[in-house]
C-alpha cells in the first residue's frame, strides 16, 4: 500500500513529497537528498536572521518600557544592565521559524 501525500515528508525547498528513507532532517526541517545542502544554508541564514531580529526587538522593547514606565520599576525587577525585566512580545519571524516555515 502506497502512503498518501499527507503521510509523506515534504522537502522545504522543492516542496515534493518523499518517504522517510529519502529525506534528511536539519534543525527540525526536512529536505530531500538533492536539496539538503541548500536547505542547511537556508536554515542557518534564517536562524541568524531570527536571532538578530529577536535581540533587536528585545532591546528596543525593554528600552521603550523603561523610558515610558520608569517610576514603576525597583531593584527587584531590573536586570543587571539597568533595564526592566519584561515579557517580550513574540515576533512573527520567530513563530514562523518554530513552525518550520522558511
Amino acid at each position: 500500500m502506497k502512503p498518501t501525500q499527507d503521510k509523506r515528508n515534504k522537502c522545504q525547498v522543492c516542496k515534493n513529497y518523499f518517504d522517510d528513507s529519502e529525506t534528511y532532517e536539519y534543525r527540525g526541517f526536512l529536505f530531500c537528498e538533492e536539496h539538503f545542502d541548500e536547505g542547511v544554508e537556508k536554515v542557518d541564514d534564517k536562524r541568524q536572521e531570527v536571532i538578530r531580529t529577536v535581540k533587536a526587538s528585545t532591546n528596543s522593547q525593554r528600552k521603550g518600557e523603561f523610558i515610558n514606565n520608569r517610576q514603576k520599576y525597583h531593584l527587584g525587577n531590573v536586570a543587571i544592565d539597568g533595564l526592566p525585566i519584561i515579557k517580550i512580545k513574540e515576533l512573527a519571524i520567530l513563530q514562523d521559524y518554530e513552525k518550520g516555515i522558511l
